[in-house]
């Protein structure tokens, strides 16, 4: 008879055994153990080690012991800093979400939709990064691939940074187009009074004293409006120096998600 008979016809005598045969509890569970014992031995016949030996409390206590340190000294160690990882990771993940949703919002709203391709992305996004293809031609195109959502991740991420950077531009550029517009022409309007006033035009030089008057207090508000809003032309180049931070910082933590996803994530 071979061994694997020999450990299969011990198994079945177990289970065979102990359906309702035995009545007994302390007896059911002393002849358990003979039968354990000699199925371990018939799969280990080379080992001295018995059941008996093996099973007293003080090497059962030994052996909790043990098994307590190794699952701490693993828990301190590797566990941690998976952990740490793992969440690293997930924050930098929630953010890029957040940061992707005004991308993909239709007419900026924000719905459930919306978060599924946000979502996706970043998953895709950590898929390839983990992906460890095989052969030449997976390569290239895995590769590809990575470099393809690389790219739309970087314009997602960083469209929302953009257009608030353009948009801030735009409207200092537009309030101090009005703003010297308005010198302009109160500039004029101080020629033409000049000019009526020696006509001795009074009713004209009236008017257009009124109608300079009103361009000032129009010039007054802006250059209130622009020192409110803090958006005047010296911060211009600024606000454009900021947005380029902020891109690049978004640049920075797709970096640290291939990384981390690298090391966490093997596909």
């Amino acid at each position: 008879m071979s061994k694997d008979e020999e450990i299969l016809k011990a198994a079945k005598k177990i289970e065979s055994s102990y359906v309702t045969k035995f009545v007994d509890e302390e007896e059911e569970e002393l002849t358990f153990i003979d039968e354990v014992n000699k199925l371990l031995q018939t799969i280990f016949k080379d080992n001295p080690t018995d059941v008996y030996t093996a099973l007293t409390p003080g090497k059962l206590e030994r052996w909790k012991k043990s098994k307590w340190r190794q699952f701490k000294k693993h828990f301190t160690r590797d566990g941690l800093q998976k952990a740490f990882y793992f969440i690293l990771l997930a924050t930098i993940v929630a953010f890029l979400v957040s940061e992707a949703l005004p991308f993909y919002a239709l007419g900026g709203l924000v719905t459930t939709s919306t978060y599924v391709k946000a979502i996706l992305t970043e998953v895709c996004f950590i898929f390839l990064n983990g992906y460890r293809s095989t052969g030449k031609l997976q390569t290239a195109a895995v590769s590809a691939l990575r470099v393809s959502i690389f790219i739309l991740m970087m314009f997602v991420i960083t469209s929302k940074v953009t257009f608030e950077s353009a948009q801030d531009v735009s409207e200092i550029a537009n309030i101090q187009s009005q703003i010297e517009l308005l010198v302009d022409d109160i500039a004029k309007k101080e020629e033409t009074i000049e000019f009526y006033k020696k006509k001795n035009w009074g009713v004209n030089v009236r008017i257009q004293e009124e109608a300079r008057d009103k361009l000032r207090d129009e010039l007054l508000l802006l250059k209130k409006q622009q020192i409110k809003s803090k958006k005047s032309e010296a911060v211009s180049d600024l606000i454009v120096y900021k947005a380029w931070g902020r891109a690049t910082f978004r640049m920075i933590l797709l970096f640290i998600t291939i990384l981390i996803s690298r090391r966490l994530f093997y596909f």
